[in-house]
């Protein structure tokens, strides 16, 4: 009887296990399902897009009380100015280095790795030497198959050595050594900025080396003005105290110097000798009288005292000089006497001749020399 039941009892477990495992394999799937469907119904959901309303009113208006919502406006993306032309000028090498950062800077999603930036600031040489450097690159570049350059850092090493002073440290200890950085006739302002550029070049740090060279380099009355300051006076280890209070005493000079600079005073008004008269306005210089009927001349018309001038601009080159008529010179002129047809030249020569000739002494006849003979006396006689 217990043989009889044993097989049954194990078909029986048998079904149970296969039952249990299509439940797990249900269960399984609903679990997924939810799972699935849960992930969709928590997402969020896609903001309506609504259009903004239309505003009537002016974007200045004075009459608007709340400020313009910044909902819907659009991200603009910044354009900087890309480095100007390089032509190796040494001098010039730092500022196109630095133009060349800030663009790099201001926009990476425009390279997509350091090649391509090391080929966008090589494409700005193209004068002069960086011209001719640039071409030795690229030609070792079709040589080798790639640049030398093994990252952005590495281009600006050797573009330093290449269009940058070698020895701008020595240089400018030089300069700070001699009178050449001096303020002159500069403002301050103009003067501080180069003294803070030899500083930085220079590489000089102690504040104390840094005031010395700065006042000494000042205009002397500012430098005398800061050495006479009894108190307020800054530290020695402060620069930059230094230099806010020599701009404040430059500025206080100029306003000094503007405020009691001399100022033109209008002419005085004509008086008259005579006392509760005033005297005749003068007439305008721009103003020009009139004494005749007309006051200006024309072609046909010209005024009685520009007759000689408006001949003279018509005599042709061939004419008489003093009447315009053609076919003799002034000297044989048969009116050279007449005074309507001189200048002023030849009306004063003609005066001076006149009266050099009535001051010259009339000539006196030259006389015979005879040789007289004047018996001379040794003694006076008695009868005188």
């Amino acid at each position: 009887m217990s043989e009889d039941v044993a097989p049954a009892n194990t078909d029986r477990l048998a079904a149970l296990e296969s039952s249990m495992r299509d439940l797990i394999d249900q269960n399984a799937a609903t679990l997924d399902f939810l799972k699935t469907f849960l992930d969709k119904t928590n997402a969020a959901p896609p903001a309506a897009t609504k259009k903004p309303p239309i505003n009537t009113r002016r974007p200045n208006s004075r009459h608007s009380d709340t400020p313009a919502s910044s909902a819907g406006r659009k991200k603009l993306s910044l354009k900087p100015s890309p480095p100007s032309v390089f032509g190796g000028d040494r001098t010039d090498g730092k500022a196109f280095l630095t133009s060349c950062r800030t663009y790099i800077r201001l926009c990476p999603e425009a390279f997509d790795n350091e090649e391509q930036r090391i080929v966008w600031a090589m494409s700005f040489m193209k004068d002069g030497r960086t011209a001719r450097w640039a071409a030795r690159e690229f030609e070792l570049e079709a040589t080798n198959g790639l640049l030398r350059f093994d990252d952005w850092a590495h281009f600006e090493e050797e573009f330093r050595k290449e269009f940058t002073p070698l020895n701008k440290e020595v240089d400018a200890v030089n300069v700070l050594e001699t009178s050449a950085y001096h303020q002159g006739r500069k403002s301050v302002d103009d003067y501080l900025d180069g003294f803070r550029d030899l500083i930085h070049d220079s590489g000089y740090t102690d504040p104390k080396t840094i005031v010395v060279k700065f006042r000494r380099g000042l205009d002397r009355r500012i430098s005398n003005a800061l050495a006479g300051m009894t108190s307020g006076r800054p530290s020695d280890t402060d620069p930059e105290a230094w230099y806010i209070l020599a701009v404040q005493m430059d500025q206080n000079r100029a306003a000094d110097e503007a405020f009691y600079a001399p100022q033109r005073s209008a002419p005085p008004a004509a008086t008259s000798s005579r006392p509760g008269l005033l005297s005749a306005p003068r007439p305008s210089p721009s103003v020009r009288p009139t004494y005749f009927a007309h006051a200006t001349p024309t072609p046909g018309n010209p005024v009685s005292m520009d007759i000689d001038a408006a001949r003279k601009g018509k005599t042709p080159s061939d004419s008489c000089r003093c009447c315009g008529a053609i076919g003799h010179w002034a000297k044989d002129c048969p009116h050279w006497f007449d005074v309507r047809h001189m200048d002023t030249d030849e009306l004063q020569t003609l005066l001076e001749n006149k009266l050099a000739a009535k001051d010259v002494a009339p000539a006196r006849p030259p006389t015979e020399e005879v040789d007289a003979v004047i018996p001379v006396e040794d003694f006076v006689s008695s009868s005188r």
